[in-house]
């Protein structure tokens, strides 16, 4: 048995593989990149509702419809184990060092910023009634990933102003639903069990919980909303 923890970071090497096994010629293109894998494992990470694998891993290998590799092989398999690695990484991450998160084309050039963004947006589409609702409370969270995802030139100041709101976007959309994963993880590991509220109810009029200076009526009550009712 492997003495990796499967919530272990990918290693630069790992990475370089995944990679490879996705380029592989026999999928014609089909599958994602690491670039825009780590992009849609990071918006199915931060969804409210649980994305299971079973629901992610095809679009792994067809990015434009979800279908799953049809043949499956030593190849896939190790794609699958790397990429789902990397998915309980980024959980873990960001529940327990959501501050500290940063994309992998931060870690060089090889990998690209466009990709992930378009990454990102494809994994939106697999939990869409609360990124509606949190597309219409807090639309800038959005706006970066949106811009770079059809951006075709980095170097204009538009593209580095996104570039740089990624991150706290990120960061942002975390913490806008920590309450929902809090609650959520409490009643799916004690069924039955009473919900004790570690974090107190928002009022409509108080303050919002994400920090953003607003009314909870006009920030994220209805992003909240949305995902109690799943």
């Amino acid at each position: 048995m492997s003495s990796i923890s499967t919530t272990s970071p990918l290693s630069d090497d790992e990475y370089a593989e995944l990679d490879t096994l996705l380029a592989a010629p026999a999928l014609a293109g089909a599958a994602m990149d690491v670039s825009m894998l780590e992009g849609f494992l990071a918006a199915v990470a931060l969804s409210p509702k649980k994305i299971t694998p079973e629901q992610w891993l095809p679009w792994l290998w067809d990015k434009t419809a979800g279908i799953a590799a049809s043949t499956p092989g030593a190849d896939s398999e190790r794609a699958e184990t790397l990429a789902q690695r990397h998915h309980a990484y980024m959980v873990e991450w960001l529940a327990k060092d959501p501050d500290s998160f940063e994309p992998v084309y931060e870690c060089g050039p090889e990998w690209s910023v466009p990709a992930w963004c378009t990454g990102f947006l494809l994994g939106t589409t697999l939990d869409k009634p609360q990124w509606a609702a949190l597309a219409v409370s807090h639309p800038q969270y959005l706006a970066p990933f949106q811009h770079l995802a059809a951006a075709s030139d980095l170097d204009d100041d538009a593209a580095e102003k996104a570039m740089d709101g990624v991150t706290p976007a990120v960061i942002a959309i975390n913490a806008a639903w920590a309450r929902q994963r809090h609650l959520k993880s409490q009643v799916q590991s004690q069924p039955g069990a009473t919900v004790l509220r570690e974090l107190p109810k928002t009022g409509r009029n108080d303050p919002c919980h994400c920090g953003s200076g607003k009314k909870y009526k006009k920030c994220c009550a209805d992003a909240d909303a949305a995902a109690a009712s799943v």
